[in-house]
């Protein structure tokens, strides 16, 4: 509420000067009761325990859409862009209120004047004209703060899906690599073990085995490595979720979804640039300068304020009217209508980077997508059946008695190295698959799509 001035001199009572004083005693404690309905401060205090404790500990759903209901739903970023859209709303519905009025109280005593009548008393309340550029500006403005708050959730939301997406996706490929490394150790340190007893005997050169013992001892080591993604990969899970560790711990084994056809990824390719809502962002940015340079060039002219008012003049009623004229600077506001043109072409360059990027992004992704996607192919359908006909063939050959251990174990280590490769190349993949939807900023899931739609409106 804007604050009132008022301004009074005081002068002995007399019978006439007491009845006014008591009417305006009564004017005053009705403009106090009406202050009193004002809303009051209240102070919010913030629950530090709220913030560091993670609120998921119940089982978790094995649904990847319920889990992703899950990650947005706890997800502080989400929750302060829904407060921000909020409060963008209600900035909006203030903005189209007037500007604050102006009341001027005044009292005069003058014996001089008129010895029987000393006192004047008058008021006058000011009135902004708010009309044309300046209101629609104001307005337009509040309105696009809206639609970049609206943005803003957009992007908070696809962010926690993104981030639960890609812990379900390191989660899977963490132990199912982590299984490989395993089987890899082990039957690495076997074929050392049979290479060495060929050495014993006489059969083998020292250097054979020694590389095959080199060999099993990296296998051990990428083993540790793998469970060490697999703790990684739970933690950024729990984080994504807001869960303890315990809980994702339990969580079921979730596979990545299918791979995407050469058609999808076309056609999520070229929607990118009307899908990303930082695009969309950059556009209602543009809009804000271009409304900030006509709120400028209305400023040009001056901000007019209507006061009509009332004077009891010594028994004379008068009804002044003032008229107030508040003055564009000195230089005809040219200096901020040039500071709003430069900000108005900052703000189309930083569009056209954003779109070219898009594109980019976009394109860039999806070409990385489709060679990962051969890449897999290759492997499965070439180098996968060779490593098993190999095998095959070396485990034929011992029973027949036609070789030894050792070569069956190396041809079981250069399946399992195969079978890694091929878990290696689906991981790339599925990782990229993610890259591609996020430089589109698209679900190629279409009950993911709702629901992300749903999340993206305020509650």
């Amino acid at each position: 509420m804007t604050p009132l001035q008022f301004r009074f001199s005081f002068a002995p009572y007399g019978f006439a000067a007491m009845r006014r004083a008591r009417t305006y005693g009564l004017a005053a404690a009705g403009l106090m009761l009406g202050l009193s309905a004002c809303a009051s401060y209240q102070a919010a205090q913030l629950k530090p325990e709220v913030l560091v404790a993670p609120s998921v500990a119940a089982p978790l759903p094995a649904d990847p859409d319920a889990l992703v209901k899950i990650a947005i739903d706890h997800d502080p970023a989400v929750a302060a862009a829904r407060a921000s859209l909020d409060a963008a709303l209600a900035a909006r519905k203030a903005a189209k209120n007037l500007p604050p009025l102006s009341l001027t109280l005044t009292a005069e005593y003058s014996k001089d004047a008129d010895t029987s009548r000393p006192w004047l008393y008058g008021g006058a309340a000011g009135i902004p004209v708010d009309i044309g550029a300046r209101r629609s500006t104001r307005i337009t403005a509040a309105d696009l703060n809206v639609v970049k708050a609206r943005y803003a959730l957009a992007d908070a939301v696809w962010s926690s899906r993104q981030r639960l997406r890609q812990g379900l996706s390191d989660r899977h490929f963490a132990h199912a690599l982590a299984e490989a490394d395993r089987t890899l150790a082990e039957q690495g340190e076997a074929y050392a073990a049979a290479l060495g007893k060929r050495v014993a005997a006489g059969e083998d050169s020292r250097g054979l085995a020694a590389q095959a013992e080199l060999d099993a001892s990296a296998a051990r080591q990428a083993l540790r490595q793998a469970e060490a993604k697999i703790v990684q990969a739970e933690a950024d899970l729990a984080r994504a979720l807001d869960a303890t560790a315990d809980t994702v711990a339990a969580l079921p084994d979730i596979a990545p979804p299918a791979a995407l056809d050469a058609a999808t990824a076309t056609t999520m390719t070229e929607k990118a640039l009307v899908s990303r809502a930082d695009i969309a962002s950059a556009v209602a940015d543009y809009d804000w300068a271009e409304n900030g340079l006509r709120a400028a060039v209305a400023a040009q002219y001056p901000d007019i304020n209507v006061a009509p008012g009332y004077t009891w003049e010594r028994g004379v009623v008068k009804w002044p009217v003032n008229l107030t004229l508040a003055l564009p600077p000195l230089d005809g506001n040219r200096a901020n209508i040039g500071q709003a043109q430069k900000a108005r072409l900052a703000a189309g360059k930083t569009l056209e980077d954003r779109v070219k990027s898009a594109r980019h992004d976009a394109d860039a992704a999806a070409a990385s997508y489709r060679a990962d996607l051969e890449t897999e192919a290759a492997i499965r359908a070439k180098d996968l059946p060779l490593a098993e006909a190999l095998s095959a063939q070396t485990e034929r050959s011992l029973k027949a008695g036609e070789s030894d251990r050792s070569e069956a174990l190396a041809a079981a280590v250069a399946l399992t190295q195969t079978r890694a490769n091929a878990l290696e190349a689906a991981r790339t993949a599925s990782d990229d698959r993610l890259k591609l939807e996020d430089a589109t900023r698209q679900s190629a899931d279409a009950s993911e799509l709702s629901l992300l739609s749903q999340e993206m409106m305020t509650k």
